[in-house]
């Protein structure tokens, strides 16, 4: 829920990602611009990119000018904004085009060596200084979250960011770090505080594995910044999310390298669970959240889910980017993002029709939405079905009272094709029957809603255990049906 004068009121997330690679990175870059453009294409929240020295610019010093006046755009746009903050630096220009510049990573240079960095490895050469991770390319330079210097800075900044935003109606929220751990496909950690912690941890615990280390380090460290945050606001949400979903979708070298698994949502006491959904892990990871989770207590009880990052454009098909959205929805979502505003943006053409699919799955969404964010998964009083093998059918119900039924061709035995393919099998249409079986003798109103326009409006009385046939004429495979049944 989020407040709006003065009253809290329902708010599903619909989001869209921008930051470094889209605007950040372009000169006078005009936000009122680019969250009116969302806006338009039906987003209601921005996910901004931001880093810790964006809102911090040297030790203890805290301007949020810059951060200030993407909200107030923001405000002037009525657009909800989250943070992505970044902790780390990063190869290719976060948070400036000389990552290694960074205050941050400076806080206790021994030698010349940098004992704030994670050291990585790679090919049997140990990289300890940031301008040589940055110089060798490919390797993001992470903190040692649990080195004093920066551990406590951390938990100082979250707060300040937490207390300064308080009382703003636009930030809704922030994800604590963006796709990060122990290491970023290397080896990692050999700095010296690293393994003086590890040895710490040895003692007290009486444990021995480094991988084990990893995941209850990480653990302990979001507990610690969940908390900080939330002892400057209690109230808004927490997030983070894991490297391209390999974690969640249980690859157990990126648990073993990374610290991080689907567990580390709930293990780490965030509030949501800000996954990632790409086409090569993520219908993994949604296999991995729906075990860690109970098969998916995260519709009733924290974390809930909110994925972070769906792609569109050259990041997923159209069908997956449906997919994704539509496996997301009928988990009980509270919301969604999209990755990345530089694949949908106005100024661009839309070769790859992914603006296009975003807004017309956004109307869709905006026409029931009141039951998509009140709805639990469950047909409720009365079920939709269909024998099109290729369809899927899910539910969500409000009370029992309400279904909203919800169809898509999910084709994952062909997720991985190339979208021209799913264009082409989009122009075959074809009759979609469906049935209607009710529990419960009643009238019920059913509304069929394809692109956010409604193509049918009928009212079926039907007895208990009664069913009732209807057809969807000239449908396709890249349709998504919405059918509100009351």
């Amino acid at each position: 829920m989020n407040k709006e004068d003065g009253v809290m009121q329902p708010f599903f997330i619909k989001a869209i990602e921008t930051g470094y690679w889209d605007t950040r990175y372009e000169p006078n870059t005009n936000y009122d611009s680019v969250f009116g453009d969302m806006k338009h294409m039906g987003a209601n929240t921005a996910y901004v990119m931001l880093h810790w020295e964006d809102i911090e610019t040297s030790d203890n010093k805290f301007d949020f000018t810059f951060a200030d006046s993407v909200v107030a755009a923001a405000k002037r746009q009525d657009i909800k904004l989250k943070w992505i903050l970044f902790l780390h630096a990063q190869y290719n220009g976060v948070p400036s085009h000389t990552p290694e510049t960074a205050w941050t990573f400076h806080l206790d240079d021994r030698d010349s060596l940098n004992y704030a960095m994670q050291w990585p490895k790679q090919n049997n050469e140990i990289y300890k200084t940031i301008k040589d991770v940055v110089s060798k390319g490919g390797i993001r330079p992470l903190h040692v979250y649990g080195h004093p210097e920066v551990f406590f800075r951390i938990r100082r900044m979250l707060y300040n960011l937490a207390v300064h935003y308080k009382e703003s109606t636009t930030v809704i929220g922030v994800q604590i770090g963006n796709e990060e751990g122990f290491s970023f496909l290397d080896e990692s950690d050999y700095n010296p505080i690293t393994i003086a912690l590890y040895e710490e941890w040895k003692l007290k615990t009486n444990k021995t594995n480094y991988s084990q280390f990893k995941r209850e380090a990480i653990n302990w460290w979001w507990k610690q910044f969940t908390s900080a945050y939330h002892e400057g606001d209690p109230y808004k949400l927490v997030s983070f999310n894991l490297d391209a979903g390999q974690a969640e979708g249980g690859d157990l070298e990126r648990e073993n390298m990374s610290g991080t698994s689907a567990a580390t949502y709930g293990d780490g006491n965030l509030d949501a669970i800000g996954t990632m959904f790409y086409k090569n892990w993520g219908y993994k990871a949604l296999l991995g959240l729906d075990k860690a989770y109970n098969e998916g207590s995260y519709n009733y009880s924290l974390p809930i889910l909110i994925p972070s990052e769906i792609g569109i454009g050259r990041f997923n098909s159209a069908r997956d980017y449906q997919n994704f959205v539509m496996h997301t929805l009928e988990r009980g979502a509270q919301g969604f993002g999209v990755y990345a505003y530089g694949e949908v943006r106005k100024e661009l053409s839309d070769t790859l029709s992914a603006r296009k699919t975003m807004v017309d799955l956004f109307k869709n969404i905006s026409a029931v939405e009141d039951m998509i964010y009140a709805g639990l998964p469950g047909p409720g009083n009365i079920q939709c079905s269909t024998q099109n093998a290729s369809a899927k059918v899910s539910h969500l119900n409000v009370n029992g009272e309400k279904t909203l039924a919800m169809i898509y061709f999910p084709d994952i035995d062909k997720a991985d094709k190339a979208d021209k393919a799913d264009k082409a099998d989009g122009l075959i249409k074809f009759d979609l029957p469906l049935s209607f079986k009710s529990n419960t003798t009643g009238t019920y109103t059913i509304q069929v809603f394809k692109d956010g326009k409604m193509l049918s409006n009928q009212n079926l009385r039907l007895k208990a255990q009664e069913t009732n046939k209807k057809t969807i004429p000239e449908a396709t495979a890249n349709d998504i049906y919405f059918i509100s049944i009351k």
